[in-house]
Parts: structure tokens; sequence; C-alpha cells
């Protein structure tokens, strides 16, 4: 039985989802091969009810899309309330020293803090904090699509020559360097909700890894049958109403690891009723 805290649930002509970030060819693989072994789409894909945008779930949409599915399982929220956040990802970066992409940009020696603000108040592209000091890369006239592209670049750029790279949440990022997991934080500015639609709706798409949603009652563990996306929306909704039927949620609160993944917000975990 569906819970009144979680949003509506239903499928979608996958044609009709509009992504506002790229996908990462290994990563696509990987769901890919996951989706193609299980037969299930565990977690439905996050999107906005009015748009279609995705939130959440991009590397899935890819997936089911080359997979042929003619429909993708969606969780609908209100990406105009405020309950739904936004935020970054830190990259962590496993290197003795930063090199920098060709590009024409300015190098600013700063303090933690000073570069943390800086970022805030987009007077600065990126952020390279480590614990011996920090750096900002400042580029004429801030545009945000621009400050990612030089992120990109720099990604690039480090993993060329081996330097290993993770994400992390803007306080998991500085908890692990100050306990020398890493040598350095690359910090990008934060992308507005309006920025995030402009993405999705024109095709400029961000780079993988851009924004954090955190998401009010999410749901998660829906074993939706792969085969049923195969059909029109039409004709999925009745199955997938019936699954939800003969599910219970079991309400995680905010900040439990599941499958590897800490989540920022509370989750609903779909499980089988008791007959």
């Amino acid at each position: 039985m569906l819970s009144s805290s979680l949003p509506t649930i239903s499928s979608v002509a996958i044609d009709d989802l509009r992504p506002h970030e790229e996908y990462d060819r290994q990563i696509l693989y990987e769901i890919a091969l996951s989706l193609q072994t299980e037969r299930v789409v565990r977690d439905p894909i996050i999107v906005d009810a009015s748009s279609l945008m995705i939130l959440d779930g991009t590397h899935r949409y890819w997936a089911l899309r080359r997979m042929g599915c003619l429909s993708a399982p969606v969780a609908m929220y209100d990406y105009a309330s405020s309950s739904i956040g936004v935020s970054r990802w830190d990259r962590c970066i496993a290197s003795p020293a930063i090199f920098l992409p060709n590009r024409k940009i300015r190098v600013e020696y700063s303090n933690e803090m000073e570069a943390l603000a800086a970022i805030m108040d987009r007077k600065a592209s990126l952020a390279i904090i480590g614990l011996s000091g920090s750096q900002l890369l400042v580029e004429e006239g801030f545009e945000i699509h621009r400050a990612y592209s030089l992120l990109s670049e720099l990604e690039t750029e480090l993993r060329a020559k081996g330097c290993g790279i993770s994400y992390a949440t803007e306080e998991d990022s500085f908890l692990r360097l100050k306990k020398g997991e890493f040598s350095w934080v690359i910090v990008p500015p934060a992308i507005k909700k309006d920025e995030a639609l402009e993405a999705a709706l024109s095709g400029r798409l961000f780079p993988i890894k851009s924004t954090r949603h955190i998401i009010p009652s999410r749901p998660i563990n829906l074993r939706i049958p792969i085969g049923w996306l195969m059909d029109p929306p039409e004709t999925v909704n009745s199955k997938l109403q019936d699954l939800l039927s003969r599910l219970s949620f079991r309400r995680v609160r905010a900040g439990a690891i599941l499958g590897g993944r800490r989540y920022e917000e509370e989750v609903y975990i779909g499980e089988p009723s008791n007959p």
C-alpha cells in the first residue's frame, strides 16, 4: 500500500523525459549490464512533474532507451517546491599535484574559507582546496556552463595522468580530506534550479555529477519488470499500479547507507506486503 508521503509513481513515454546532465560510458555500461542481468528496474527515475526533467536517474534513463524501452517508471515531484534541494558534488583527488588544463585562466591563492566564499558568490569558476592551501581558478566573466566545462577538462587531464577521482558531498569531502584519504578537493559552484531546467529544455547538458538533488520521501526498491517497459505507458500503468498496491513501504531515516549509497533524505523501501 502506498504511503500518503510518497510522490506520484507512474510510467511515462521514455521519449518525453529530459536529462540535464550527460552520461559516462563506463557507468552506462555497468548499469545497462545490471538491468539486463536482473531484468527489473529497482528504483524509479526521479523527475519534475511539469517538465519531466530528470532529477536523478540519468544513466538508468539512457540504459532503458538503449534497451529499446518505450516507457520508463518515474516518481514525480514539484521541482519548484522548497522541499527539493539542489547542491553540488565535490571532486576528491588522489594526487600530490594538480595539473591545470591549457586554458586562459587566472589562478589566485587563498585560504579554505575565502575560497568557499568565492565559489558561493560565483567570483571564481572552481576552488581547489588542500590541507596546505587553496587555489581559485578565475575566468573572465562567470558563466555556469563554462565553469563546468573547465571542471570537465580538469578531470580529463587528471585522469589522463593516472590520478584517482571520486565524488563526495560537501560534508564528506572535507571530512575525508582531513583524514588524509586524498590530497585535494575540487569545489565547483552549485547549479541553480533554473539553470538545470534551462539545460534540460535547451539540450545544452551539464557534465555528469553536476547536480545533487535532495529529494523528500524517495521511493526505492520497486523492482519493475523491464519486459513491461517495452510497451507504451498506457499499457504499463495498470500493471505498475497493481504492483504498487501489493507493496508496503518501510521508512528509513535520512543519512542511511543503502546499497553502498548514502541518502541525505528519508527513503521509503518497497517490500512485498504480507498476504
